[in-house]
């Protein structure tokens, strides 16, 4: 396990997304507002795992996140940036740990390899994020789909750069968006619906299926 999930420091600790003690304090203004800010992206998390984006309500954000109405509306004019944002720091975030533990691995085909296993250990650590990355964002509102697609094309052209290590020609012009897609899908469906292979069988046969076409 990686031992860190969104939203936590090192060991659990909270960070900017704890609640700030109750009582006046001398917080500079910034460091409370981004310390709501983030508060409130992490109740969304929260709630829209559990209830679904199109359910969900400002009010259930308001009840886990403790602040005030005017709050939010102060920092997102909605529910829909509301989610947007959280889908994009989510995203930064999943690329910052895969980055690293890609780091120092040598080879396309190994990257590859590296890549999935923790982005499937990551989700299936935090199953939330993959009800967001998983389910919501590849169905969700507009602006989000449309993040969603090009997340897809940016991988997808990582992995088509597989195809210059490959001695098969003639490879399907949408084999690396169909890879990726059903990679979207069989997270979903095992890591939010339990259904199919568990997160632990996907961890160690999803890299097999996505470097299978290119290497044999």
């Amino acid at each position: 396990m990686s031992g860190t999930r969104w939203g936590q420091g090192k060991d659990g600790d909270p960070g900017l997304f704890g609640k700030l003690p109750p009582g006046p304090h001398r917080l500079p203004r910034e460091l409370v507002r981004e310390n709501q800010r983030r508060r409130i992206l992490l109740a969304a998390l929260e709630v829209f795992a559990e209830r679904g984006f199109a359910a969900a309500t400002v009010q259930d954000l308001l009840r886990v996140a403790h602040v005030s109405r005017a709050t939010f509306y102060e920092i997102f004019p909605d529910k829909e940036t509301c989610l947007a944002v959280l889908h994009e720091e989510v995203l930064v975030w999943l690329r910052q740990q895969v980055a690293t533990e890609v780091s120092g691995t040598v080879g396309w085909s190994a990257k590859v390899q590296v890549a999935v296993e923790m982005t499937v250990r990551l989700l299936a650590e935090d199953p939330r994020l993959a009800v967001l990355c998983a389910i919501e964002a590849p169905t969700g509102i507009p602006r989000v789909r449309t993040r969603h697609d090009r997340v897809v094309e940016e991988l997808s052209a990582a992995l088509r750069a597989g195809r210059g290590e490959s001695d098969r020609r003639n490879l399907p012009e949408m084999l690396e968006t169909a890879l990726i897609c059903g990679a979207v899908y069989m997270i979903g469906r095992s890591i939010v619906y339990e259904q199919g292979p568990s997160p632990e069988v996907l961890e160690a046969e999803l890299p097999q299926l996505m470097l299978l076409p290119y290497l044999g």
